[in-house]
């Protein structure tokens, strides 16, 4: 059994139609990009936690380490935590599970031994995870000697206008990445058109993928999938990772709740040996009739 830490809340500002919830957490131990934390409220009406992505993370204060999450509020446990104030408490259990560890063998932001551009693909509340990653991405580029960085397109779809308020979280790691003279693209789209033009982010990265490029994501499954299928009609040369939603009640893998049927038809506890996964062991080589480029990249 994995240790739980009573965390404090530090603060907590609504973004749009998500709350950010920033937590002191004893003993945290530094996050890699799209892990996450169960969290649940102190003394919560719920019987479980949930899980959510860790959104930033800064170690060392006086609190512990400051841990940021990202919440939609969609039932009684999330409204628990989003309504939550400043000096109340949280069970927070993590860093768990796989995350975008492909950032770190990138070569200059580029896939595994080519020089294409990365493309972060996010809906919704699956943005979260990806302060985190332009945080890595920024430590990279800071260690790096020598040689021009490769592009960073970071394409986001959301429900709304309201929903699509959470851009203003990237802007601080955008100018950092920036200062490390990576070039970096941010782009938003929202179903109802309340942004410009009207559509979903598999839209975007139907414009902007090309051979060569490296793909990671975060969203519902049906956006996941059409996002595959984009890769696999693109080219060769182009991959993906994904960081996939299902229903967890544990987060390391003992109750079996968030199991998964991979390509191959081997059972994989998402909580476990993810929630990261390559696009290949999820969906594999065939492209799927139900992932036309309208079937997700909304925001959820």
């Amino acid at each position: 059994m994995k240790d739980r830490a009573l965390a404090t809340v530090l603060h907590r500002a609504r973004v749009g139609s998500m709350v950010l919830v920033r937590l002191g957490v004893p003993g945290w131990r530094s996050a890699r990009p799209g892990q996450f934390a169960m969290l649940q409220a102190e003394g919560s009406g719920c019987f479980l936690p949930r899980a959510f992505s860790v959104h930033a993370q800064r170690e060392g204060s006086s609190d512990g380490s400051e841990v940021s999450f990202l919440i939609a509020p969609i039932g009684a446990a999330t409204d628990e935590l989003v309504a939550l104030s400043p000096g109340d408490r949280v069970w927070a259990l993590g860093p768990l599970g796989r995350g975008f560890d492909i950032l770190g063998e990138l070569p200059r932001h580029g896939a595994p031994g080519g020089s294409g551009r990365l493309l972060i693909v996010g809906g919704g509340v699956g943005v979260a995870p990806f302060v985190l990653a332009l945080e890595r991405l920024r430590e990279i580029a800071a260690a790096s000697t020598g040689g021009a960085h490769s592009e960073v397109l970071l394409l986001f779809g959301f429900r709304d206008a309201v929903q699509a308020d959470a851009l203003t979280l990237f802007e601080p790691a955008v100018a950092a990445l920036r200062a490390e003279g990576v070039p970096v693209h941010l782009e938003g789209i929202c179903e109802d058109g309340s942004l410009g033009r009207p559509g979903l982010v598999t839209k975007l990265l139907e414009e902007h993928a090309r051979s060569g490029d490296a793909v990671i994501a975060c969203g519902a499954h049906a956006m996941c999938e059409a996002v595959w299928d984009i890769c696999l009609r693109t080219g060769d040369g182009l991959d993906a990772w994904f960081s996939l939603e299902a229903g967890m009640a544990c987060g390391f893998g003992s109750c079996l709740g968030c199991v998964m049927p991979m390509a191959d038809g081997v059972l994989a506890r998402v909580c476990r040996e993810g929630p990261v996964f390559s696009g290949r062991e999820v969906f594999g080589e065939a492209r799927h009739p139900c992932a036309a480029p309208d079937a997700g990249g909304g925001g959820s």
